[in-house]
């Protein structure tokens, strides 16, 4: 005896939508139905047209989506990203530039030895000590504020 379930699922299964594959019954020798996309030589039966069940609405409605000014805004915010982070990698590159210049100065006025430099009449005129420790203090609080690496 058959069972009224499956003769519905049968019948849900042939009354759906159209799909884009074509369909088969096919029945084997023991009398089992199978349903494939390509049909065997032993294959008794023939093409089933298959639907998908329609929507509970009763209607079909259309993707209110614009998947293409979708794509478009993901690319733009992209490019954003892109531009933001290529921007944050200059700046923490100028300022690693900055902190190891002052690392070198600083060690220049901290290593005990003197510091002179040429004038504008060619005379090699020496830093004062008082000069070089102030230099040293303002370094030091840069350093400690700016340069956490």
């Amino acid at each position: 005896m058959v069972n009224p379930w499956a003769i519905i699922a049968v019948v849900a299964a042939i009354s759906a939508a159209p799909v884009h594959a074509q369909m088969y019954k096919c029945v084997d020798e023991r009398g089992v139905t199978h349903y494939t996309d390509k049909p065997g030589p032993e294959c008794k039966g023939g093409p089933v047209d298959i639907r998908p069940a329609p929507p509970t609405s009763g209607k079909v409605q259309e993707r209110k989506e614009d998947l293409v000014g979708a794509e478009r805004e993901f690319q733009r915010r992209q490019i954003e990203r892109d531009r933001k982070d290529q921007d944050e990698a200059r700046k923490l590159d100028a300022q690693k530039r900055r902190c190891a210049s002052m690392h070198s100065e600083y060690q220049r006025l901290t290593s005990g030895r003197r510091l002179g430099r040429t004038n504008e009449k060619g005379e090699r005129v020496y830093v004062e000590d008082a000069e070089r420790q102030r230099r040293a203090a303002q370094l030091k609080g840069d350093l400690a504020r700016q340069c956490p690496f």
